[in-house]
Order: C-alpha cells, then sequence, then structure tokens
C-alpha cells in the first residue's frame, strides 16, 4: 500500500514538477517558496523534540531569503544573513531569554542556509544557458538515483548497516544507483545533446549519484539523531517535503557548483 501511493504521487507531481521547472521564472521561483517553507516548518518541529523550538518568524523571513537571494545580488544575499541573525537574536535580547539562546540562533541560521538559501540555487542554476535543459536532467537523475538504490537494495542488497543514520541502506544500493545515474545521464544527454554536452551530463550524474545520496543521509542524520521517522505526513506515502526533497536540496546545488567551477 505504501509502495502504491509512493508510486501515485510520483506519477502525478513529477510531471508537474518537470513542466514548472522547465518554464522557470516566478511559478518555479513560487514552487521553490513553497518547498522552503514546507520544509523550514517541518525542521523547526524536528529541532523542537530535543534541542530548541525555534522562532515562527524564521518562516516568512525564509521567504524573503529566498526571494532575495534568488533574485538580486551577493550584497542583497548577505543582507538576508544579517537579517535572520538580527532578527532571532533581537528577539531573544529584547524579551530575555537567555536559556537556550544559542541553540535558537544556531538552529536558525542552519534552517535558513539548508532550506531557503539551497532553494535559491536552484533557481540561479535554471537562470543559466539552457538551464531548463539542466534542471530537469538533475530532477529526473536524482529520481533515477534513489529509485534505483531503494528497489536494488531490496534485491540484492546484503552490505547493510555501513552507516547509522541508515541501517536499512545498502552498499550495493548505493553503488546501484551511482550506475543508473551514469546509464540516465547518457541517455539524456542523447536525447538533449543540442542544448547539453557530455561533460554537463557526467558532472549530473556524479552530482545525483554522490551529493544526492549524501542529502539522503544528511536529513536521515537529522531525524535520527531527534528521533524521528518521518519529517512529516503531508505527503501520502513519502512523509514530508524534507524527506521528498532531501535529496535534491543538495545535489542540486552541488552541480551548479561543479558547472561554475568546471564548465562555465
Amino acid at each position: 500500500m505504501i509502495l502504491l501511493k509512493r508510486v501515485l504521487v510520483a506519477v502525478i507531481f513529477i510531471p508537474l514538477i518537470l513542466v514548472i521547472s522547465f518554464n522557470g521564472g516566478y511559478p518555479l521561483l513560487l514552487l521553490l517558496s513553497v518547498f522552503s517553507t514546507f520544509g523550514l516548518f517541518e525542521l523547526r518541529q524536528l529541532f523542537s523534540k530535543k534541542y530548541a523550538l525555534i522562532p515562527l518568524v524564521i518562516i516568512p523571513l525564509g521567504l524573503v531569503f529566498l526571494w532575495l537571494a534568488s533574485l538580486l545580488t551577493l550584497p542583497a544575499i548577505m543582507f538576508s544573513f544579517l537579517l535572520v541573525l538580527l532578527t532571532v537574536s533581537g528577539y531573544d535580547i529584547f524579551f530575555n531569554r537567555i536559556e537556550g539562546s544559542v541553540n535558537r540562533l544556531a538552529l536558525s541560521c542552519f534552517a535558513i542556509i539548508y532550506q531557503p538559501f539551497l532553494y535559491s540555487i536552484i533557481y540561479r542554476m535554471r537562470g543559466l544557458h539552457n538551464g531548463e535543459y539542466l534542471l530537469i536532467s538533475m530532477i529526473i537523475l536524482i529520481w533515477i538515483t534513489d529509485t534505483f538504490a531503494y528497489f536494488m537494495g531490496m534485491l540484492i542488497g546484503r552490505h547493510r548497516g555501513l552507516v547509522k543514520v541508515s541501517p536499512k541502506k545498502s552498499l550495493e544500493g548505493f553503488i546501484s544507483g551511482g550506475i543508473f545515474a551514469f546509464i540516465g545521464a547518457y541517455i539524456l544527454f542523447l536525447i538533449f545533446r543540442n542544448y547539453v554536452t557530455a561533460e554537463i551530463m557526467m558532472l549530473a550524474a556524479l552530482s545525483a549519484a554522490i551529493f544526492g545520496q549524501f542529502g539522503d543521509l544528511l536529513e536521515s542524520l537529522i531525524k535520527r539523531d531527534v528521533d524521528i521517522k518521518d519529517s512529516s505526513n503531508i505527503i501520502p506515502g513519502h512523509g514530508g517535503l524534507l524527506d521528498r526533497f532531501d535529496s535534491f536540496i543538495i545535489a542540486v546545488p552541488a552541480f551548479f557548483l561543479l558547472y561554475i567551477i568546471f564548465i562555465k
């Protein structure tokens, strides 16, 4: 039943996300805003289980940060970080909330980096030359990596528990996900060869295979530390927004940086 829900949600939402990502512009920024908002909300709930309840103002601040960092220049990003720092620390200073203030400030800064900042990089990548093909290629490759890592891990996974944050994941699943990422990248190169190069698609495959699977482990680290299975239950069969886009939020920015360093 859970697998059926996962498939149905994927069939409905993946085409929608691909269309919006391909067209870009404000619809894409609005979609990323939704992802970031729910991601911040889920992080806030997770942190409250063990550490501290960060101020609710972090959610509208995250939206401001996302839009400024996506549409404006580096000084706007620096201003956004300063705004978060002053708002969260100022809240504790003026309301005399001393106990736990360092935790709230540190967790708030992490949440801003982990959600709106990384989503802003995704939006900026769409603005690159032929960015529509780069972004949808990454979405497809992340989906391929996650899918084959999951199913091949179930079928042939023998070496499990290599990392404690996700004891069910196997070495065979990790390797299979990476192999099929490169196979998928080659197929996408044949389809999009007028818009991307083989070097670009290899970097995309590397990002999905390595950084995408690391993103999944990073989110598992957070959940295991606070002893929670799913970040929420907003998506049937998938858990929360953090659960669904944990690979995406790391792999796409990583690809953007690799692209800037080695291609542009």
